[in-house]
């Protein structure tokens, strides 16, 4: 079989703002706890991720769920529309997997809490 490049573990460094004091900052947007599936054009950066558990958060204060919310958009702009970044990078106990030409890799998964400033997302209030 050919070698096919893959990212198997990407992570953020931590910054230094507390995950509430981020959350407490926005007033409109959606609070993406986990995600489950998703793709990544690897020319164009766009992506799609699908969220599995998401929340509204209005004032600074997280409310309703939603369901079946997906962010949509281009990693390198992506990445410039990150303004806050949480002191609390932690890995997941479980193991992804990146499917690529029906080949499976696990890989590492976590993050801290971002904040990201006009992100696209599509979903329903529950």
């Amino acid at each position: 079989h050919q070698p096919m490049p893959r990212m198997t573990n990407t992570y953020m460094t931590a910054g230094d703002m507390e995950p509430e004091e981020i959350i407490a900052s926005v007033k409109n947007g959606i609070y993406a706890v986990s995600f489950g599936g998703g793709q990544v054009d690897i020319t164009s950066g766009k992506f799609v991720f699908g969220c599995t558990e998401a929340y509204m958060i209005e004032n600074g204060k997280v409310t309703q769920p939603i369901k079946g919310a997906m962010l949509i958009g281009n990693g390198p702009d992506a990445m410039h529309r990150v303004s806050m970044v949480g002191n609390d990078m932690k890995l997941d106990n479980g193991i992804g997997t990146c499917g690529k030409a029906g080949q499976g890799v696990p890989v590492g998964v976590g993050q801290p809490h971002l904040r990201m400033n006009q992100m696209t997302v599509g979903g329903t209030r529950v």
